[in-house]
C-alpha cells in the first residue's frame, strides 16, 4: 500500500512541480519586465528565485525522505499540502503585482 501511495505521489507531485515552476518562472519574469529596475522588481525576482529553490529542494529531499523511510509518506504528505498552498499564495501575489505593474506603468493588461 506504501509503494502505491509513493507512487502516486511521485507521479503527481514531480509534474506538478514542472509544470508549476514553468508557469511561475513565466509569470514572474512577465512581472520583473514591467518593472525591472525598481524595487518592486527587485523582490519579484528574488521571490521567483526563491520559490524555484524551495520547491526543487523539497521536492528532492521528499523524494529521497519517501525512499528511505517507511513512514517518509506520512510526513511528506502535509508538507506537501502546505507547499501547495504558498505555492498559490505566490501565485496570487505575483498576479497581484503585476496587475499593480501595469497600472503604475500605464501597459495595457492582455485581457482587456
Amino acid at each position: 500500500m506504501n509503494n502505491l501511495i509513493m507512487t502516486i505521489i511521485l507521479v503527481v507531485g514531480w509534474p506538478v512541480l514542472i509544470i508549476g515552476s514553468i508557469y511561475l518562472f513565466i509569470k514572474g519574469r512577465h512581472v520583473y519586465s514591467l518593472v525591472k529596475g525598481s524595487l518592486v522588481g527587485k523582490v519579484v525576482r528574488i521571490l521567483v528565485y526563491t520559490m524555484m529553490v524551495e520547491m526543487y529542494s523539497l521536492g528532492i529531499v521528499s523524494t529521497g525522505f519517501m525512499y528511505c523511510s517507511p513512514r517518509g509518506i506520512y510526513i511528506v504528505i502535509p508538507v506537501f499540502l502546505v507547499w501547495f498552498i504558498m505555492f498559490i499564495i505566490t501565485m496570487k501575489v505575483l498576479m497581484n503585482a503585476e496587475r499593480e505593474a501595469r497600472a503604475l506603468t500605464g501597459s495595457v493588461s492582455p485581457k482587456a
